[in-house]
């Protein structure tokens, strides 16, 4: 086994010269003699500040130059990053930092975010700002230290924690999903063995994916390090920039979800041949139009493939050829999966060809997650008899693949993020125009799914667009992340239920699919 920085440091001592790391956008770069030299200087500073072996310490930042620092820093003090999504509230990501008790904090300059993390930290706990002093956190670049005085570098046990992840869970709180050091190279060696990303200093990767996700951190930011390629840096993704950024740096490497793959193909200045550096390019996190696969395949350089995983096992699934499949997918290179037939009797009670299933994955290999963090109740209903419960449904076909359906429970996965419906009905609630409420996800081309509230209106409340604007101004107005809100409402009556007086999602989505394709019960709002 090696640790992430073990890993790092081993590609800095076989090309101390080449680039590792570059950001157009400001201007800088370093070569991997002197990244390797800047990741001892700034975790000395975190050293000096208290955090060693063991601390926990949350970052919630972009993809961005001080996030790759911070984040190989604490991972040579054998630290455990806590990576959380920056674009959650303050109030969201103080829970996070409570709930895994983290003890230091690298996040955005953000005054009432350094106000919620002052009440959830400890006493005196450092909280850095990337990218600016304030009157409540210093400057990350100020975090620097005598690189004397940190010692050598000891390896940490297979089973240590490495890192914390985040995963959504049945509250609408994400669970922290634990990952020990015995993950981390099978979480790169997959690229290789699996879709073909071949080590070497060739490798120029479009870094536009966030850090806390396990697409960006491991997919694109550890694996290109790993394998001595060039890291470019993009902590706002900019469709146009990103096109201009391939064609400037001849970039061969990307791992996108498809709503950004589509921005590219549509922004300004777009032109097939500035993508024709591309050698790989990787899906997942999201369905793909299958018009616009197709445009990738036809119009990119190399080769495009779908990747379908979890934060808890990496990547269970793919495709090396989804052009004209864009559903099916195969077990991957660390992975051994089943279909266990819904409301069966477990691992070994297996769907027929034909039929759905829920995937499980077996939990026994290297890349599997140890527990939900401080959540007993949650790792044991999604670990069972040494497999994991992913609760994606699919249908097994006579060939041995499987196509994706859906989701066993009702999450909705847009623009590669997750939105609990419960948590946005719990704000709808309190809006006075709406009596009710059920948000669900439909298919959506750019989103992969669309939030959609359908809301029954309060009395006195007249459906139409303006209600809509209205209740959409409620939403803005609360805590809800802004990625969680509705893009789109549908008025009803009343809602469809069963016998024992649930809702049935699946009628009601049907019904929203089809007020959006014509109905005058469909009222857009804008996303931003």
């Amino acid at each position: 086994m090696h640790s992430g920085f073990e890993i790092f440091r081993l590609a800095a001592e076989r090309t101390p010269n080449r680039p590792a790391i570059v950001d157009r956008g400001a201007g800088r770069e370093l070569s991997y003699g002197d990244l390797a030299d800047e990741i001892e200087t700034v975790a000395a500073g975190f050293a000096a500040r208290g955090v060693g072996p063991g601390s926990r310490v949350a970052t919630a930042l972009p993809a961005s130059w001080e996030h790759c620092l911070a984040l190989l820093a604490l991972m040579r003090l054998n630290a455990v990053p806590v990576l959380i999504n920056f674009r959650m509230t303050p109030e969201e990501i103080g829970a996070l930092c409570a709930a895994a008790e983290v003890g230091a904090a690298v996040v955005l300059p953000d005054r009432s975010l350094a106000e919620r993390l002052a009440t959830v930290l400890p006493e005196a706990a450092p909280v850095w700002f990337a990218g600016g002093a304030a009157e409540h956190a210093p400057d990350f670049a100020e975090c620097r230290g005598d690189r004397a005085a940190l010692g050598p570098y000891r390896r940490p046990g297979a089973e240590d924690v490495a890192f914390v992840f985040h995963t959504s869970g049945t509250t609408g709180l994400p669970k922290g999903v634990v990952l020990a050091h015995r993950t981390t190279e099978p979480r790169l060696l997959w690229l290789a063995a699996q879709v073909g990303l071949r080590h070497g200093a060739h490798n120029r990767t479009l870094g536009c994916m966030p850090l806390s996700h396990a697409i960006g951190f491991y997919a694109l930011f550890l694996v290109t390090l790993a394998f001595n390629g060039t890291y470019f840096v993009m902590p706002a993704f900019d469709p146009s920039a990103a096109v201009d950024l391939v064609a400037r740096d001849r970039l061969t490497y990307a791992f996108c979800i498809p709503t950004m793959f589509q921005a590219m193909m549509s922004s300004a200045g777009y032109a097939p041949e500035k993508m024709a550096s591309m050698e790989l390019t990787l899906y997942g996190g999201a369905a793909i139009d299958p018009g616009l696969l197709e445009r990738i395949d036809r119009e990119w350089g190399g080769v495009v493939r779908h990747i379908f995983g979890t934060t808890e096992m990496m990547c269970s699934l793919y495709h090396p050829d989804p052009v004209g499949r864009h559903a099916a997918l195969r077990p991957g290179y660390y992975s051994r999966t089943r279909l266990a037939r819904l409301g069966g009797g477990g691992p070994g009670d297996l769907a027929e060809i034909g039929e759905e299933g829920e995937l499980i994955v077996d939990a026994t290999v290297d890349t599997a997650f140890t527990e939900y963090l401080g959540r007993p109740d949650a790792t044991a209903e999604k670990l069972r008899g040494g497999w994991y419960f992913t609760g994606d449904v699919f249908v097994q076909e006579a060939d041995g693949d499987v196509t994706l359906v859906g989701r066993v429970d009702d999450m909705i996965r847009t623009g590669g993020e997750s939105v609990h419906p419960e948590e946005v009905e719990a704000v709808l609630d309190g809006c006075a125009e709406a009596a009710a409420s059920c948000v669900l996800g439909i298919p959506d081309a750019r989103w992969g799914s669309m939030v959609v509230a359908c809301v029954i209106p309060a009395e006195g409340a007249s459906p139409g667009q303006e209600l809509a604007r209205r209740v959409d101004a409620h939403c803005r107005a609360s805590a809800l992340a802004r990625f969680k809100r509705p893009r789109a409402y549908a008025f009803v009556g009343e809602f469809p239920r069963n016998a024992a007086n649930k809702v049935l999602r699946r009628e009601l989505r049907d019904a929203a699919v089809a007020a959006r394709d014509g109905s005058e019960g469909w009222f857009a709002v804008e996303a931003s």
